[in-house]
């Protein structure tokens, strides 16, 4: 019992050890990360030129019509089969999962 609790008190030590030598590592390139970017940071640029208001709201409403035409166009492909959309950041994989859930006759969920 008391050689186990040696190799276990070593062990510990020797980990809390090598965890304050990893922080301090990090800590110290974080710090070296900093000092170049700091040191080779150019100088502010002005801001851009402050656009008219009109023309913002126009922009929006522009890309809200955009936007909507769009929706409108691919619920009209689908024609009452639910479908899913996937994401930019989803896989195939998924969203052939969800076309799947939606579809008229889902598959029955079946105990384990």
């Amino acid at each position: 019992m008391g050689t186990a609790l040696a190799i276990t008190a070593i062990g510990m030590t020797l980990l809390f050890l090598t965890l304050a030598f990893f922080y301090g590592l990090l800590s110290l390139l974080a710090s070296v990360m900093e000092e170049r970017r700091s040191s080779k940071a150019s100088p502010i640029a002005a801001p851009p030129a402050a656009q008219d208001e009109g023309t913002a709201l126009r922009a929006a409403a522009i890309a809200v019509a955009l936007a909507r035409a769009a929706a409108e166009d691919s619920e009209g492909a689908r024609e009452g089969s639910p479908q899913a959309i996937p994401s930019p950041g989803s896989s195939p994989w998924w969203a052939l999962h969800h076309q799947r859930r939606l579809g008229p006759n889902p598959p029955p969920r079946r105990p384990q």
